[in-house]
């Protein structure tokens, strides 16, 4: 156990005069961490902080194709396979930087659904959410336009009641028409709010310059509005009001039924929304395993937050190694790859090999396929290359980056191969990722990757392969007062704890729950010790 100790004092009372002192100790302290046999030594780390092409690595597939100049749907982004300063020498980002262009909505809801089995409760949603995307019309006419392949609102029964509603609030209502531009559609005829029901171009939808509703699960992945959904035949049972100030939620109580005839088919909205979206409602939709997970209801974005996607960080240094778009034909063909020259370790024990990796949250397809990140070494035996991980998708709705296959290729993987990981969840904030390595003389590494569209998007930094045990450096925790409160700030994946008294035993610990960095507590009611403890 590596511990130590600062005490502060502090005053008991913020009023002029007290003499009242309190003595407040801060422990620091890592728990459970078996004391080090060796020092860990780093064999070989590549942080690409300048170019090592032919040095100190050796790459396929490098490039950048930039779109701008090009008739392409906004917001359609480069390609590349290269180090971020060229994709930013090419005026371009590693990332997904796209603010909604006007309020976006979702809702669990069909084109076919039947109006007559929706509650009133089920109803005022459906006119709430309207109403709330129009009053962000800036058109002076009101035309709203449905995006859809058969023709709707004419054709669907939950379409021509959503025209309904529109036609009650003055609107119009037109189809698309995809022969031309939208932005030209748009102005010929003034459309101020577009629903896209059954189907529709999601690049040509991405960039409307217009408020737009959502409830085709097939494709708010493409236009950053939440992972995709599934079409699925349930009962959404109970709807839990989440947001109740809201304009969507007006006049909603805190719980209700949307539909009164039992199961019907839905298209649902997926697990990952933009941090910046706000679910106004909630209900419990099963898992694959018959596990009930809590899903948005209704998701409401006004005009400006950041969609999915984001920019890549929380890299080492300025310089990392980005992929998107990869199997763009004006590169190479995929996979591309970069391998680490070959490094001696003959004879170090301990082998690990750790890297930092983000990706964007988007639009991944799996589970399996062309969208993937390889980690691969070359122990020097003569027998090539083995998979260490692969980093993919998990399932076909959830399209952000977990590992899926760990060992693949002979390093000791499970006999399924295919078997994800959510602990190691990938974001656009870079992790550090740690895996052993078996004995080796001349050791290689190899990253390769393929990804199928612009905004798939992976960067990663910070290579390193160590010998000997990890040693961690234990975490400040660091505080501030003000004002008869103190805040504690730290750095890591650590849970605070608390004791009222000091003891160098586990007893009279306990966790504070749900403390995070930032977590603010009253200077008041006697002594408090605290410490910081791995997870």
């Amino acid at each position: 156990m590596n511990c130590s100790f600062n005490t502060a004092e502090t005053s008991a009372s913020p009023r002029a005069g007290s003499n009242a002192r309190r003595l407040l100790a801060v422990a620091l302290s890592i728990v459970g961490f078996a004391a080090a046999t060796q020092a860990q030594e780093v064999l070989l780390r590549e942080t690409f902080e300048s170019d090592g092409e032919g040095s100190r690595y050796d790459s396929t597939g490098v490039g950048v194709v930039n779109k701008n100049g090009q008739v392409v749907p906004v917001p359609g982004g480069p390609s590349y396979w290269a180090r971020n300063t060229a994709v930013i020498a090419a005026g371009e980002v590693v990332g997904v930087p796209f603010p909604a262009p006007a309020r976006r909505g979702l809702v669990v809801y069909h084109a076919n659904l039947d109006p007559a089995t929706l509650t009133k409760d089920g109803m005022r949603l459906m006119t709430n959410m309207l109403s709330w995307l129009a009053a962000d019309n800036t058109n002076t006419t009101k035309v709203a336009m449905f995006s859809g392949p058969q023709g709707a609102p004419e054709t669907a029964l939950g379409d021509l009641f959503v025209a309904d509603i529109l036609r009650g609030m003055g609107y119009s209502v037109i189809d698309d028409d995809t022969s031309l531009l939208l932005p030209e559609k748009i102005a010929a005829d003034k459309v101020g709010l577009i629903i896209s029901s059954g189907g529709g171009d999601p690049i040509r939808l991405t960039g409307a310059t217009v408020p737009l509703l959502c409830y085709n699960e097939g494709i708010t992945g493409d236009m950053l509005l939440a992972t995709s959904g599934d079409v699925v035949t349930i009962d959404p049972g109970t709807v839990k009001t989440e947001a109740a100030a809201h304009a969507v939620a007006a006049g909603l109580p805190a719980t209700f039924s949307f539909v009164n005839a039992g199961e019907t088919p839905l298209n649902t909205i997926g697990g990952g929304l933009p941090p910046g979206s706000v679910t106004v409602a909630s209900y419990q939709l099963n898992d694959a395993e018959g596990n009930p997970k809590t899903r948005a209801f209704a998701v409401a974005t006004e005009r400006g937050v950041q969609l999915l996607g984001g920019l890549i960080s929380g890299m080492e240094g300025t310089g990392f190694w980005a992929g998107a778009d990869l199997n763009e034909p004006n590169i190479s063909d995929p996979p591309r790859t970069i391998t680490l020259r070959p490094k001696n370790v003959t004879g170090k024990p301990k082998l690990k090999l750790s890297f930092l990796l983000a990706g964007t949250e988007v639009d991944f397809d799996g589970p399996g396929g062309a969208d993937h990140l390889s980690i691969k070494v070359d122990l020097g035996d003569g027998n090539g290359f083995i998979e260490v991980a692969r980093y993919g998708s998990p399932t076909g709705a959830e399209k952000f980056l977990v590992e899926t296959i760990k060992g693949g290729d002979g390093a000791g993987g499970p006999p399924e191969l295919f078997l994800p990981d959510y602990t190691k969840r990938v974001g656009i904030v870079a992790k550090r990722f740690t895996y052993d390595i078996p004995n080796a003389t001349q050791l290689q590494v190899q990253f390769s990757g393929d990804s199928t569209f612009w905004n798939e998007i992976f960067g990663f930094d910070d290579i390193q392969v160590t010998s000997g045990d990890t040693v961690v450096a234990p975490p400040t925790l660091a505080y501030t007062t003000t004002g008869g409160e103190i805040t504690f700030t730290w750095t890591g994946d650590f849970a605070l704890e608390k004791a009222s008294a000091l003891s160098s035993t586990a007893t009279g610990w306990a966790v504070v729950p749900g403390a995070v960095s930032g977590y603010k507590t009253p200077m008041s009611g006697g002594a408090g010790m605290f410490r910081l403890k791995s997870k």
